[in-house]
């Protein structure tokens, strides 16, 4: 599914991608303003957006596809809780800097591919073709190329986050391995 229909209704969908479809309409409203310090939760302190985040993550990627499509066809539908803003505006580089690099992500692989970053305040959802923004602002619809570039982060932090991963289990390996063979060498032998 390139991009979605803008006739296209939540009763269209599955029921699963509409259930997710209608959490992140309704995220917008649910979020804190910027000025707000987010909790350990995520912007609000209800815990929503850990909700939506294991919501989320449970779909296959051709499903965040669908809810990509269906979020974008709400806001250009004219949905009072999901109005229509043309991406981040400029001037404000350094507040998205800042959102982006405090982001965690996933990915879904290949051939339905598709990133979730979930950043203090904002959840960013993309396929690289298709995009949207959820945040107190209120749902951004993002152009191909911006689409691009977020699906290309998520994969960059993910991949990061592995190869991380792959160096300090290589390193806790190590020092087992070291540990065993000097505890091995100081146990007195049975004379």
């Amino acid at each position: 599914m390139k991009n979605a229909l803008p006739h296209l209704q939540l009763t269209d969908l599955p029921s699963d991608v509409a259930e997710v479809v209608a959490l992140l309409l309704a995220f917008p409203e649910t979020a804190t303003p910027d000025s707000t310090p987010p909790t350990a939760e995520g912007p609000n302190e209800d815990g929503s957006t850990e909700r939506i985040v294991e919501h989320l993550v449970a779909l296959p990627g051709e499903r965040i596809r669908q809810v990509i499509g269906g979020v974008t066809a709400q806001a250009n539908a004219g949905n009072s809780s999901a109005p229509l803003q043309g991406g981040p505006q400029q001037g404000i580089t350094d507040r998205w800097r800042e959102e982006l690099m405090a982001c965690r992500a996933r990915t879904w692989p290949s051939p339905d591919q598709a990133g979730l970053l979930v950043g203090p305040h904002v959840l960013i959802l993309t396929d690289g073709e298709q995009g949207v923004i959820l945040g107190a602002e209120g749902v951004q619809i993002l152009g191909r190329s911006m689409s691009g570039s977020l699906m290309l982060l998520c994969q960059t932090i993910v991949m990061a986050e592995h190869a991380v991963n792959a160096k300090d289990l290589g390193n806790l390996r190590q020092q087992r391995i070291e540990s065993a063979s000097t505890t091995l060498s100081e146990i007195q032998p049975i004379e």
